[in-house]
């Protein structure tokens, strides 16, 4: 090829300052919820190893934190055979002793806050999964063994069961989507839940939503007081709306983007359910936790 036959250099399209940037590019946002500014790739933080354990390897504990930590073994040991749910109680520990079991559990991948009977309750998953801290705005701490803790259950519980009232085409301009997608989950919403059956997921990431469409759904299902994220692979944001069995789902990625935007209709999401592999996997982790300490 002659040298003539080339595009020159000047035609062509001018660098962008950072190859890495995208800039101009319309960011996705969720229904129920504003991501905010998306993140610069290159700022991303990068994967930093745990911190050491603050605890010394010749701890003892007390007989208070030796009776409670019994009392979790063998709770988490019936968890992963399948038993009910159980609450060992914490409040009794003095400080020092509630201080070491937190440095023992460590800190998982779920945590979120949920208001029953005027009490406001943190929840926070240990390191072992279907394990649980529960601290209340009236007190009260104990740790759950659980797929998901009781109190969260009840609070989805106590909300309003569909059908809920959907306002007339007259009422509203600008909808294209919304008032078919309020009739859908009215109806299966008002089917109630069973637990054998998975959650049915509307995905609006794929459906066209107009901003009236959007705000529409915001008005009618509202946001109920419970709000979970997990950060496992990835970040997924769980919020019960006022409607029973309906909750908005947000997965985003590591830019801070929202990449799948749904409404699943049915029991608390997978997405923040300990699976009852993950109690047998916590029982022998706890296991080898406590021969450190214990022995």
């Amino acid at each position: 090829m002659n040298k003539p036959d080339l595009i020159p250099l000047t035609e062509a399209d001018p660098p962008r300052e950072n190859p890495m940037v995208w800039t101009g590019e319309e960011q996705a946002q969720g229904v129920f919820l504003d991501t905010g500014e998306a993140l610069d790739l290159l700022g991303t933080p990068s994967l930093q190893a745990p911190p050491e354990p603050r605890l010394p390897i010749d701890f003892t504990p007390g007989p208070a934190l030796r009776a409670t930590l019994g009392k979790l073994r063998a709770a988490v040991h019936a968890g992963a055979a399948g038993g009910p749910g159980e609450r060992i109680e914490a409040g009794g520990l003095d400080a020092q002793s509630r201080q070491a079991l937190e440095e023992m559990l460590g800190e998982g991948e779920v945590r979120g806050s949920v208001t029953l009977d005027g009490v406001t309750f943190t929840v926070r998953e240990t390191v072992l999964p279907g394990l649980w801290w529960l601290r209340g705005s009236d007190d009260s701490a104990w740790l759950e063994v659980a797929s998901i803790p009781q109190v969260v259950e009840t609070a989805a519980a106590s909300l309003a069961p569909a059908p809920f009232p959907v306002p007339s085409q007259e009422a509203v301009s600008g909808v294209m989507n919304g008032l078919a997608v309020l009739a859908e989950i009215n109806e299966h919403a008002s089917a109630g839940c069973d637990d054998q059956q998975r959650n049915r997921v509307l995905n609006f990431t794929l459906m066209p939503m107009s901003p009236q469409d959007q705000q529409l759904l915001i008005d009618v299902l509202g946001r109920a007081d419970l709000a979970l994220e997990s950060g496992g692979f990835g970040h997924c944001r769980v919020i019960a709306t006022t409607v029973r069995h309906v909750w908005a789902v947000q997965y985003v990625n590591a830019m801070g983007n929202t990449i799948l935007d749904t409404l699943e209709i049915g029991g608390v999401p997978d997405a923040v359910v300990a699976a009852s592999q993950d109690l047998e996997d916590s029982a022998r982790r706890l296991d080898e936790i406590l021969d450190t300490y214990l022995t």
